[in-house]
């Protein structure tokens, strides 16, 4: 017949002589600094996925326009833009309005700072207009349809 305590005790001594030197060895390396690389990536990865968390709560709250219509519309806007020369002073200045306005929209969808709402005019507001859709192109905003093997 098989003494319980016996097994018992056996099962302690065993799991002591296993376990009692990997904890050493652990906290020796603890110690020594060998696991800053590995807490620290950790820590990281832990903060990068609360943050993507965050991201995806809001965005499944998200109230307004989405980003792609107002991408759509800015590149709809574009094109109307370079194909107005033949239009009047007044319908010219409407569509540059309007795209100075989805301009400011979407700068502030995703918080690039612009001068745009300013009292600039001719030069100065082109390049302010160029700057920001160069900040916008960077964000990841697409607005222009190129092909393959087309300029930039």
């Amino acid at each position: 017949m098989v003494d319980v305590y016996q097994v018992v005790l056996g099962a302690i001594a065993v799991s002591i002589m296993i376990l009692v030197p990997i904890g050493v060895v652990m906290l020796y390396d603890l110690l020594a600094g060998r696991w800053d690389g590995s807490i620290a990536r950790w820590k990281e990865s832990r903060q990068q996925s609360a943050q993507r968390r965050r991201n995806l709560r809001k965005m499944r709250d998200q109230h307004g326009v989405p980003l792609e219509q107002v991408a759509a519309n800015l590149r709809r806007l574009r094109v109307v833009l370079t194909g107005d020369a033949h239009r009047s002073a007044a319908h010219q200045m409407g569509n540059r309005l309007a795209y100075d306005q989805v301009l400011i929209q979407a700068c502030e969808m995703l918080e690039i700072e612009h001068d745009l709402g300013g009292e600039s005019a001719g030069m100065e507001r082109d390049i302010e207009r160029l700057r920001v859709e160069a900040e916008l192109e960077r964000a990841g905003v697409v607005l222009s349809e190129r092909h393959y093997g087309q300029a930039a």
